[in-house]
C-alpha cells in the first residue's frame, strides 16, 4: 500500500511539473508573438493641403520613434509594433494604431486633416 501511495505521489508531481512547462511555454509564445510581430506600411503627406507632418511611432503618444516629418507630396515608409500607434507629434493626437491589415497599407494624411 505504501509503494502504491509513493508511486501516485510521484506520478502527480511530475504530471503538475510536466504542465507547468507547458503553461510557461504557451505564454512566452504569446508574448513573443504580440511583441515582434512588425508591421510596415506608408504614410502618404497631405497634398495640396499644404501641411507637414510630424509623425511618430510607439505605444502611445509621446513614446518610442519620433520624428519623421511626412511634406505634403511625399510617401515615406514606417513600421511598428501591433497595438502600437502612429500619432502626429505636434497636435498630440492619435492618427492610427497599428494591426495587422495595416501591412503594405498606404494611410492618406489628406483623410486625417
Amino acid at each position: 500500500m505504501k509503494k502504491v501511495k509513493k508511486t501516485i505521489l510521484f506520478a502527480s508531481i511530475a504530471v503538475l511539473i510536466l504542465s507547468s512547462f507547458t503553461i510557461i511555454n504557451q505564454r512566452s509564445k504569446i508574448n513573443t508573438y504580440s511583441q515582434s510581430e512588425r508591421i510596415s506600411f506608408k504614410i502618404k503627406g497631405t497634398g495640396s493641403k499644404g501641411i507637414s507632418v510630424k509623425i511618430g511611432v510607439g505605444s502611445k503618444v509621446g513614446s518610442g520613434s519620433c520624428c519623421s516629418t511626412v511634406s505634403p507630396f511625399s510617401t515615406a515608409g514606417f513600421s511598428g509594433n501591433i497595438g502600437d500607434v502612429v500619432y502626429d507629434s505636434e497636435k498630440k493626437r492619435v492618427i492610427v494604431k497599428i494591426y495587422d491589415g495595416l501591412q503594405g497599407a498606404i494611410i492618406d494624411l489628406k483623410e486625417y486633416y
